[in-house]
């Protein structure tokens, strides 16, 4: 930033939140103990701290505009920035940091011991919010199945002719205001972190197939639902909706689906490598351009292919700065992306690379061992949600095939009693009348099954096709909000979703029909 008010402005954005912010804290925290390392000035720490693109970085920038543009001291310039710090993790940190500057502290320890402290306070807040998490998780699947059991009793009371079919409405809309409430308490719960890396004009080549597929098929399963759904009945032509845009997000699905796994392999390899390139940097006395060279990368795993493309540019003698940036863009790993940038900035500033590469991979460590934490319980939950949204929704559809079979066996017998009710009753021969006694009028018998009347189904199968729609996205939204990661899982999850959907709203109007002989 150029500009002291463009530093100002910023500050007030961001998150008072201290989860928000904790994972960019803690980068830039570990970023500044890895440049203490070449015993960099402060202002020359401070500068690149400023450059990186952390949440957290506008306040080191705000400070470094105090001290170099206005002549503030830097005692004050941070105990100024935490005044206008919100999260309480930040405004401590930078107080602590100007206590650190007036009693002459060292400032290389300081920064390391407060990027281990750092690190431990927001290992514990990852765990509770997993903590959070699993719990939460567990409430949404409960209450989900709450409520469909309550649409369920519902539709059996609409039928018997005790509660108004407003009835179904009104819980179609406790069910949509339920549902978006649970899906937003679990992405607030869950752990805020970015995990994919998306470089300017470069994506993985799974992250691109996926965009190219979604841009391309998902229009045309949208516009097949719309001409064709139409064509045919409610219930039927809803499940060709489904069916449609199910299938033409699947290939969109599945390569989100592979990326998302390519770069959780490639985040858990990633602290080995970058520990032995410190190490051999280090004790060889050589470049990081010389230690990738004498890396074994058969022994990398998934890393193999881009550590061998990274060597051939350095090999080419490309500047280094654009061959690291192009292994961040084909690797599509935040954590591999910030973890690099520490390595290699520390490196080229003075510190030793085995110093250096320990912190970076401690950092990351810390980081995969966190995540998985959190993978167990979102993978877990995901295996859920998919049986139960089948299981939910083949409840309601069963139950309202049920009914819809029921009043279509009411209406006949209605209308045998209506044809038989068109002649008097006779009295027969021999029968006497008791005192006190009438026979049924002409047209009574019809007129009498109040308990069971016949209803109009229209209004019904709707509100139960817009709960399906409603609880399809709910449960497709709310694994994504669990797991993390990139917005293109939403796809996968959509999809399937969208495939029981439509399975199960074409496959048991027919078994139904098959049950009550139809």
């Amino acid at each position: 930033m150029s500009s002291m008010g463009s530093s100002l402005k910023p500050i007030d954005k961001v998150s008072s939140d201290n989860l928000d912010v904790g994972f960019d804290l803690l980068s830039n925290l570990t970023y500044m103990s890895v440049l203490s390392l070449g015993s960099l000035p402060r202002d020359q720490v401070l500068e690149h701290c400023a450059c990186q693109r952390f949440k957290t970085a506008v306040f080191f920038d705000f400070i470094y505009l105090m001290a170099k543009r206005v002549g503030m001291e830097y005692t004050r310039a941070f105990q100024l920035a935490a005044e206008k710090a919100r999260a309480s993790s930040i405004k401590s940190l930078l107080l602590r940091f100007a206590a650190s500057i007036s009693s002459g502290e060292s400032e290389r320890e300081f920064m390391i011991q407060e990027a281990q402290t750092e690190g431990e306070r927001y290992g514990n807040e990852y765990e509770r919010s997993v903590e959070n998490l699993r719990k939460w998780t567990d409430a949404y699947a409960a209450i989900l199945i709450s409520v469909t059991l309550i649409m369920v009793v519902s539709l059996v009371s609409t039928m018997m002719g005790s509660l108004g079919q407003n009835f179904i409405v009104i819980m179609g809309f406790a069910l949509f205001f339920i549902t978006g409430v649970g899906v937003f308490i679990i992405y607030k719960v869950a752990p805020v972190e970015q995990i994919t890396y998306d470089a300017d004009g470069a994506l993985t080549p799974n992250r691109k197939k996926a965009r190219r597929f979604l841009a391309l098929l998902g229009p045309v399963g949208i516009a097949a639902a719309l001409v064709i759904a139409p064509q045919f009945e409610l219930m039927m032509g809803s499940a060709i909706a489904f069916l449609a845009i199910g299938v033409s997000l699947l290939p969109a699905g599945w390569y989100a689906w592979k990326d998302d796994g390519s770069v959780s392999n490639l985040d858990t390899e990633f602290p080995t490598f970058i520990r032995s390139v410190g190490n051999i940097a280090g004790a060889s006395g050589v470049t990081l351009t010389e230690a990738l060279k004498r890396i074994d990368t058969k022994s990398m795993g998934s890393l193999e292919p881009h550590i061998d493309r990274l060597n051939v540019r350095l090999a080419a003698r490309l500047p280094t700065q654009q061959c690291w940036e192009a292994f961040r863009a084909e690797t599509g790993s935040e954590l591999v992306k910030r973890t690099t940038h520490m390595m290699e900035d520390g490196a080229e500033l003075g510190g030793q690379p085995d110093q250096v590469g320990n912190i970076c991979s401690s950092y990351a460590l810390k980081m995969v061992q966190l995540r998985a934490k959190r993978a167990l319980t979102a993978s877990t939950f995901s295996f859920l949600t998919l049986p139960m949204h089948a299981t939910m929704t083949f409840i309601l559809v069963f139950v309202l095939e049920i009914i819809s079979n029921f009043n279509a066996k009411l209406s006949s017998a209605s209308a045998g009693l209506d044809g038989a009710g068109s002649a008097d009753f006779a009295v027969p021969d021999g029968l006497a009348i008791p005192p006190g006694v009438s026979l049924p009028a002409q047209g009574e018998l019809a007129g009498g099954l109040d308990l069971f009347g016949n209803q109009d189904m229209g209004l019904v199968t709707l509100m139960i096709v817009v709960v399906v729609v409603i609880l399809t996205i709910a449960n497709s939204l709310a694994p994504k909000a669990a797991a993390g990661g990139s917005h293109l899982k939403i796809v996968s999850y959509f999809a399937l979703m969208s495939l029981v959907s439509g399975f199960v709203l074409a496959a048991v109007p027919v078994v139904t029909g098959k049950i009550f002989c139809i």
